[in-house]
């Protein structure tokens, strides 16, 4: 009977040393992260449910009105225009991103430091 009594002792603290170890283990390993190829995807996907088409009249982001402006452009037709700020949309309520020239423009001298 004693024997059973030490090998069931001896087993219970194999297993207390076991589960003590793993979780050192696992609190020494870093966070993880998605895999930054996932984490895009699932970004984009989340991008493309809060894009809001949009319609002459509505209301812009800024407070001003959308409507037609009057310009045709080449690319994408006549656009759309807000009153309060210089966003612009297609006639077809798409946004339109203009991206600014990157490095110095040629027309303006560079700035003083």
């Amino acid at each position: 009977m004693g024997t059973l009594a030490a090998v069931v002792i001896v087993v219970v603290a194999g297993i207390i040393l076991a589960a003590a170890f793993y979780v050192q283990h696992e609190l020494r390993s870093p966070a993880t992260r998605p895999v930054p190829v996932f984490a895009r995807a699932a970004m984009r996907r989340a991008r493309r449910v809060q894009r809001v088409r949009v319609e002459p009249g509505d209301d812009c982001v800024c407070g001003g009105t959308i409507g037609r402006t009057g310009r045709i452009y080449g690319r994408f037709g006549e656009l759309l225009g807000c009153t309060g700020c210089r966003r612009s949309w297609t006639a077809d309520g798409r946004r339109i991103i203009r991206r600014r020239p990157r490095g110095p423009r040629q027309d303006q001298p560079p700035r003083a430091a």
